[in-house]
């Protein structure tokens, strides 16, 4: 009889768990209470004495600004509740080496096999996201000079860092982490030995659960999830008219297919004007203002040149700064669609390719993924 196959539904497993990971639902506060606790006890710890729910991760923020003395909270055990992932793998791989000779091949090739679950790749994009995007968030709220100095002075009398120094994964577990554990998960539910994977199941239930935790020995901060998580096909964190992400406690944030952009961008397009964008000096930023502005109305505003028309469309590129130089040059190509409309029109759109792009054929083919020649022996047109 041959071994079971391991690697059996695993796409439908991932995606699964991508929308438990994706939602916007209140917590389920009871199971995720239980899985901290769960947790520690796999780290040797007593439970904590105290779990406290915030809003968000920039609330628990807040609250670490004006959290009380290590002797009331404990010392920060991130780092013991979080284990090495990679390792875990390794030490997977050889257990399972003789029990199940099948597997050892297939967990070589876990990673690679779950690119395939759009879903799951689409979650740990958002994961990615969210966590740059809180990271920063709480490092402004944590940058005041009177909440370092006071906790500077509790450095000094012996008492454990209670902020972070760099950053917020220094001391918290967030959706990153959180999202890396879910072939654990698989990996116990459908494999025959759980001692390995099993000491992750507290973790791993707070991710089905909640958004982020701040463990200390005494005290266990935890977040909501997000009430709002809006993302493009990729995963990337995207709100074409209002935040892409926010939380219960109220803080928000903007972005356009993964960029940070001020909130203005969205609530007040009107404001994007040729010098508003020619005096936005971080490329990333200015892109997005044209796509908010729309290609079309940005080439009618007279601001790129055309470089280049033959019977494939039109190219348009604007550069800045130096004459010669392409980097953070935008351009789109201008193209008709073959097929008329209902009224015989025929549709024109403007897509955006790469500034290095150097005919109208050529930036048509990259948006298929060809270069210029094999486009041109499809004999196809756009």
């Amino acid at each position: 009889m041959s071994a079971p196959d391991p690697l059996a539904g695993l796409k439908d497993y991932f995606n699964s768990w991508a929308i438990r990971h994706l939602s916007c639902e209140p917590a389920d506060r009871s199971a995720a209470e239980e899985s901290i606790h769960r947790a520690y006890r796999a780290a040797n710890l007593a439970p904590p004495d105290t779990i406290v729910w915030c809003g968000g991760p920039v609330e628990i923020a807040a609250q670490l600004a004006s959290a009380s003395a290590d002797a009331v909270i404990g010392a920060n055990v991130r780092n013991e509740l979080h284990f090495d992932l990679q390792q875990k793998i390794i030490l997977l791989s050889e257990i399972y080496r003789n029990e199940i000779p099948i597997a050892e091949r297939q967990l070589a090739n876990l990673s690679r096999a779950s690119t395939a679950t759009n879903e799951y790749e689409k979650c740990r994009q958002a994961a990615a996201d969210i966590n740059e995007r809180v990271d920063n968030a709480v490092s402004e709220a944590l940058s005041q000079l009177g909440v370092r100095v006071r906790h500077v002075l509790l450095r000094l009398r012996g008492q454990s860092r209670l902020l972070p120094r760099w950053s917020f994964d220094e001391i918290a577990i967030g959706p990153s982490q959180l999202t890396s554990l879910a072939i654990y998960e698989y990996l116990h539910d459908v494999l025959p030995r759980k001692d390995v994977t099993g000491s992750l199941h507290g973790l791993w239930r707070i991710g089905a659960s909640a958004g982020w935790i701040v463990p200390h020995k005494r005290v266990c901060w935890i977040a909501e999830r997000p009430n709002l998580l809006r993302l493009d096909a990729t995963g990337h964190l995207h709100g074409p008219d209002g935040p892409a992400l926010r939380y219960r406690d109220g803080w928000s944030t903007y972005a356009w297919r993964g960029v940070p952009i001020p909130a203005w961008l969205i609530e007040e397009p009107e404001r994007i004007t040729r010098s508003a964008i020619a005096s936005t000096l971080d490329p990333a930023l200015r892109n997005c203002m044209i796509d908010i502005m729309t290609p079309e109305r940005f080439v009618k505003s007279g601001v790129p040149s055309r470089v280049h028309e033959d019977e494939c469309g039109v190219l348009w590129r604007k550069r800045w700064g130096y004459p010669t130089s392409l980097t953070g040059a935008w351009a789109a190509v201008e193209v008709r669609n073959g097929t008329a409309e209902p009224d015989g029109t025929h549709k024109t759109y403007f897509l955006r390719v790469p500034s290095q792009m150097r005919t109208a054929r050529e930036a048509v083919a990259w948006t298929y993924g060809l270069t210029a020649e094999e486009y041109a022996r499809l004999g196809k047109r756009t």
